[in-house]
């Protein structure tokens, strides 16, 4: 499933950003995990993306059940987070990985927001990511809860 429906510019930097990233490396890997807290904004298209893949999954079910989960994580001394309400709390997955944000998606891989552990060695070009989250800084974005306001109203 495509990321979202493109067009020009944009889809060209995203298509050179994603041939850069080696997402090997992150399978199995969880360490990047607390990153995956609620107020992720997204655009129009990503989020209506993720919906598209949520209502067509074959895991609707198993995707209904992580979003029921409690996604209340406590740091200790009195911190807590949110997490997404994506973010499977037992397996440590996203239950919409396919169809992730690009802030999501790109977490680990360029080098303002490298990977916790070291594990991804070669980060995407900068001047390549920069151009992308050029592109990408047109889009209107929102959370996932503003995203359903709007919906809603």
């Amino acid at each position: 499933m495509p990321v979202q429906p493109l067009e020009g510019e944009h889809a060209a930097r995203l298509r050179c950003v994603n041939e850069q990233m080696d997402l090997s490396v992150c399978n199995g890997c969880g360490e990047c995990r607390l990153r995956c807290a609620t107020g992720v904004q997204m655009s129009r298209l990503e989020y209506d993306a993720i919906q598209r893949f949520e209502s067509e999954s074959l895991d609707r079910d198993s995707i209904a059940k992580v979003r029921r989960q409690d996604k209340s994580v406590d740091l200790g001394d009195g911190v807590s987070v949110t997490m997404c309400r994506y973010y499977d709390m037992p397996s440590g997955r996203c239950a919409v990985y396919p169809a992730r944000p690009l802030v999501c998606r790109l977490l680990g891989h360029v080098e303002w927001m490298p990977c916790p552990i070291d594990k991804v060695e070669k980060v995407v070009s900068t001047p390549d990511a920069l151009a992308l989250m050029e592109s990408y800084s047109r889009y209107s974005r929102k959370t996932f809860e503003e995203w359903d306001a709007a919906a809603d109203a």
